[in-house]
């Protein structure tokens, strides 16, 4: 069966962006074509219907995060990744099989205004604040023999930037080696093996790849670093029931932006100058051992999955006030694998995965049916005392149809599970979303 795999990175780290021969000897490489600022901007200029699709696309992350837990295993995942990725993929699909993916990503039936949201991000993002490197860079990969439909090649090169190239696909090794030259010139060599050559069929005819590149120090305060390496020691961690663990653990002084729920706490820890932040959400707290019979349960990281769906991203935004914080925050590194296909489909995009999906904008071939086979993400991210390098890489396959605050300090202890979001401060775009259980 023919298969075309879309696939998004989205990176927090080191970008090499240099375009020459890779170790593995491939000869002139996918371009990079994404435009790059040359001036800082205030914010991101988004209108009022833009800015209640960014609201609409955020709920993505509280739907879906509670949906790829594994038990208590910490976890990354990108709702930007894959909005890109469904973005570029909803671009070929006509009817019901696109109002399930603009629907799942929770853009409604309009796909110009979809993409038009991800070009202004593409172009503003990185712009509004030049202390944050943030890039984002679309490429795709086809068979010669699978020419691209002039209208889905020239949405995808005015919108997303995407660098558009035919090659032959008769050498799964040659092809598996361009991609991953693409991903590891994007992505610091962080995301270095994104195929394999056995991943790659003969019946494989299209790649479609984006990749956002993001490096981010903390927020200094004057010259002062907001973590310094001496101050960091291992710390017990209560990741629940009566498992405690000893973790490398960050410590400051601060004033940063807070708000207390109740059964959960918030708290906004900013980068560079302050347009992008991380924020933890952390519950009230974890027992060690067996409750006792009369003790009501604490909420723990389960009651706030449980709770999940509800949380309103602009109110708790809005709630956020300043105040002088103690804060304990574990240095830790997650690596997460997810296959989204169940997740998408309790989202409501199930058609887009069976034989009757209606994929007909993408390629020349009028008699070329598909379908999603798969929707693959894998994510990395790394928290330590200068700040935040994370990755994300997102693949869509698809297949052919043969027959997705108080005087005092607050004390804000990292010292059980707890959710974290980074996002951009003024648009409140979340890149990424996740969950720490100190392993």
């Amino acid at each position: 069966m023919k298969r075309v795999v879309i696939a998004s990175v989205l990176l927090a780290g080191c970008l090499c962006a240099c375009n020459s021969s890779d170790d593995n000897g491939v000869k002139n490489p996918i371009q990079m074509s994404s435009p790059q600022p040359k001036e800082q901007i205030t914010k991101v200029n988004l209108t009022n219907a833009e800015a209640a699709m960014v609201n609409a696309g955020n709920e993505l992350t509280f739907r879906i995060l509670p949906l790829l837990r594994e038990g208590n295993k910490s976890l990354l995942f990108s709702p930007l990744s894959l909005q890109y990725a469904l973005g570029m993929t909803a671009n070929g699909a006509s009817g019901e099989t696109l109002s399930e993916i603009t629907d799942a990503l929770g853009f409604g039936d309009d796909l110009d205004a979809l993409n038009s949201l991800c070009n202004k991000l593409l172009m503003q993002l990185p712009a509004v604040d030049l202390g944050v490197k943030l890039r984002l860079v679309d490429a795709i990969l086809v068979s010669d023999q699978y020419p691209l439909l002039p209208s889905f090649k020239e949405k995808v090169e005015s919108t997303y930037y995407a660098a558009v190239e035919n090659a032959s696909f008769a050498d799964p090794a040659t092809v598996a080696a361009r991609i991953n030259d693409w991903s590891k010139r994007n992505t610091g060599g962080l995301i270095d093996r994104m195929l394999e050559p056995q991943d790659i069929s003969p019946d494989d005819i299209a790649f479609l790849m984006n990749a956002l590149y993001f490096k981010a120090p903390w927020m200094k305060e004057g010259n002062e670093p907001l973590f310094k390496e001496e101050s960091t020691r291992n710390q017990a961690f209560y990741a629940g029931g009566c498992d405690v663990i000893e973790v490398p653990t960050m410590h400051t002084s601060r004033r940063l932006n807070y708000a207390d729920f109740g059964n959960f706490r918030v708290l906004e820890i900013p980068y560079a100058n302050g347009s992008f932040a991380m924020y933890i959400l952390l519950p009230e707290g974890e027992y060690v051992g067996d409750l006792p019979d009369n003790v009501p349960e604490k909420y723990t990281f389960d009651c706030l999955m449980r709770d999940f769906t509800k949380l309103d991203w602009q109110s708790i935004r809005s709630s956020l006030k300043e105040c002088d914080i103690e804060l304990s925050l574990p240095k830790f590194e997650t690596s997460s694998s997810f296959r989204l296909n169940e997740a998408l489909g309790r989202l409501g995009m199930q058609r887009a995965f069976t034989p009757d999906a209606q994929f007909d904008r993408m390629f020349q071939d009028p008699n070329l049916e598909a379908y999603i086979d798969y929707v693959i993400q894998k994510a990395r991210i790394s928290v330590a005392e200068w700040g935040t390098e994370a990755a994300a890489v997102t693949v869509v396959a698809m297949a052919k149809n043969t027959a997705f605050p108080g005087e005092s300090p607050v004390e804000f202890i990292c010292d059980h599970p707890f959710a974290y979001l980074i996002a951009e401060k003024g648009s409140g775009a979340i890149l990424f979303a996740g969950a720490y259980f100190g392993k």
